[in-house]
């Protein structure tokens, strides 16, 4: 008899949960963003975006990874918005030796974006992005430069990926 409720315990309160967290879930108004019932869907809509030049090396990083992940061509036909991002990065010694020699630093990139209406050339949406990675600093000054670009790319991608999601989710609320 203990052996059989132990069995019912088992199998049957894990199934409540599901059903408790399933019914919950469907009542919070909960709606998936990659939906294809609305007049244009949100991946149309980022296909409208063309990306303006950002400036520098890590600049070209972010921009990469943007037209990576807004336009799967690369190419925009028509574009309907244009998406301007302003990059500023600053480094921080975080590691202090006695010698005053920093052994490990901070790459911290801000960006700043507007998405902007051609035809109206008004700001649709403005937003703000910040990551900071961390990198060794070394004897070999080449190894040093490398960790720097690597930790540079890492933030460019994060960043891209939080402006995407930003996107996204301004482009779900406005269809809705």
């Amino acid at each position: 008899m203990l052996w059989f409720k132990s069995a019912v315990d088992f199998l049957f309160k894990p199934l409540a949960i599901i059903l408790v967290a399933g019914s919950i879930t469907a009542a919070c108004g909960f709606s998936p963003v990659y939906r294809q019932d609305a007049q244009r869907t949100i991946r149309q809509n980022m296909a409208l975006i063309v990306i303006a030049p950002i400036g520098g090396q890590r600049g070209l990083q972010l921009r990469n990874r943007l037209t990576e992940k807004i336009s799967s061509t690369g190419v925009v036909d028509v574009p309907e918005f244009r998406l301007s991002v302003s990059l500023a990065s600053s480094t921080e010694a975080v590691l202090i030796q006695l010698d005053t020699t920093a052994t490990r630093q901070n790459l911290r990139m801000s960006a700043s974006f507007t998405l902007t209406n051609l035809a109206s050339g008004a700001t649709v949406f403005t937003g703000k992005s910040v990551s900071v990675s961390s990198y060794n600093v070394v004897d070999s000054e080449f190894a040093t430069i490398v960790a720097e670009d690597n930790a540079a790319d890492r933030v460019a991608r994060e960043i891209g990926e939080e402006i995407f999601d930003l996107l996204v989710v301004y482009f779900d609320r406005s269809e809705s």
